[in-house]
């Protein structure tokens, strides 16, 4: 049994004939924020999409070596894509809410996972998942509202809330600030900084302020591979790379 949450050994990633990922090593604890940093094209976000596997929307992809979630081998052929979604939800880099009301986005995974649960049982899911991310005092009142009539950050934190009732044990956000504004952003992360109570997170962001304010582990790409991985401040002011510290100072990327 691994020790880690998320276990990832000697893993390479190809589009095509490119590599974008180069046999990566490293674990992440579970309840704990991990921030992928680096300059674009670095292949963080590749990496952040192998962990539920949505890289395989484009038919060209390969990979070897392995990522374990949970002790589960996410490309064991046993595992069925629709339940590694359900136990690896994922933020996007744009708020994306159906075009439903605010509770029809909450109840959406729901209903396509668990037919015909009975209205009690909905009303509790509703009030659990907006409540864990902050907004039944601001929605209780406008759950038949058009999801998508919210500000961004209530869309964007919506859409957490909507991955909360399939229970996930991992939560992937591609860059889920970076259409806030600063209060926008500040409530998107003190939200996360009470998830992690309950759920491992993994975050890319360009963002060196945001990685040092809400990460506990950083880990460092360049061109496919893993430069350094470590305690979040001890990246930011003492790198072990320079590499690493060139980054951080603005020198590139």
């Amino acid at each position: 049994m691994s020790q880690y949450a998320v276990d990832v050994q000697n893993f390479s990633f190809w589009y095509g004939q490119f590599q974008a990922i180069k046999d990566l090593n490293f674990g992440i604890n579970a309840n704990e924020i991990s921030a992928l940093i680096g300059p674009s094209g670095c292949g963080k976000s590749t990496l952040l999409k192998c962990f539920n596997r949505i890289t395989e929307r484009n038919p060209q992809v390969s990979h070897k070596g392995t990522i374990k979630v949970f002790d589960q081998d996410i490309y064991d052929a046993q595992v069925a894509l629709p339940e590694l979604r359900k136990k690896v939800g994922m933020v996007f880099q744009k708020p994306n809410p159906l075009p439903l009301t605010v509770k029809e986005n909450v109840l959406f995974g729901v209903n396509v996972h668990e037919d015909h649960l009975p209205k009690f049982e909905h009303d509790e899911i509703l009030f659990r998942a907006l409540s864990k991310v902050r907004l039944w005092e601001k929605l209780k009142d406008r759950l038949d509202d058009p999801a998508l009539g919210l500000s961004l950050e209530l869309q964007q934190r919506l859409c957490i809330a909507r991955l909360l009732p399939l229970k996930p044990s991992l939560i992937l956000m591609d860059e889920p600030c970076s259409a806030l504004d600063p209060a926008g952003i500040e409530a998107v992360e003190n939200l996360l900084k009470e998830l992690k109570k309950e759920y491992t997170i993994i975050i890319v962001t360009h963002s060196m302020a945001q990685a040092k304010r809400v990460s506990d582990k950083t880990l460092f790409m360049y061109m496919g591979e893993l430069v350094e991985m470590g305690e979040t401040q001890k990246v930011f002011n003492n790198p072990d790379q320079e590499k690493t510290r060139f980054y951080i100072e603005g020198r590139f990327g």
